[in-house]
């Protein structure tokens, strides 16, 4: 399906005010990468401003993220280590997946505190709540599983780290794949006394 002008637009933007930031980003720039003329102002049928298209670029983003999100694999579970395991490295795709939103919120987010908090609201609090729930149902009871919610910011700490480290110099930490990675931190969660 070819992409509309308007999506052409998002995806320039998305492009440039990752790599120049907000403030270095003109519009002419954007037409020009979205194949339009530039100065042409074709751009301002589209979109008022600049900021517009850089808020409709957050919400697409984030529109995926979570589109993402309900694609993952919640079938049951034989196994508690492997489902985690499983789920892990879903979790490690899904940050790369958002990985263009989390740029920008990296790069712009004292610019726009409103979509910091709206990300933060529904990528990190509402994921670690949904997956809580996973974590309270699929692991065997015992101790340090009293808390899934600080057991899930541990996690995502973990694999946030991991994926920043893995971004950051373009390759693994110690070049240990995602699934091997997934897979020890799974068995730290569930290899502890009480568990089998």
């Amino acid at each position: 399906m070819p992409s509309t002008t308007r999506e052409r637009i998002l995806d320039a933007a998305l492009e440039l005010i990752q790599q120049q930031g907000f403030g270095g980003t003109t519009v002419t720039d954007i037409e020009e990468l979205a194949g339009l003329s530039p100065g042409s102002g074709s751009f301002y049928r589209h979109f008022r401003s600049k900021e517009e298209v850089f808020r409709e670029v957050f919400e697409r983003e984030l529109a995926r993220a979570q589109e993402h999100r309900r694609d993952f694999e919640r079938g049951p579970v034989a196994d508690p280590r492997e489902a985690l395991t499983r789920r892990l490295v879903q979790q490690l795709d899904y940050l790369t997946r958002v990985r263009p939103l989390m740029n920008l919120l990296a790069r712009e987010h004292g610019r726009f505190p409103d979509l910091t908090r709206r990300i933060r609201s529904v990528l990190v609090d509402q994921g670690i709540a949904e997956e809580a729930e996973h974590l309270a149902r699929d692991l065997p009871a015992g101790p340090g599983h009293d808390d899934p919610h600080a057991l899930l910011a541990v996690v995502v700490s973990a694999l946030t780290g991991y994926e920043l480290s893995r971004g950051f110099f373009g390759r693994p930490p110690a070049d240990i794949a995602p699934d091997r990675f997934a897979a020890t931190l799974a068995a730290l969660i569930t290899d502890r006394p009480g568990h089998s």
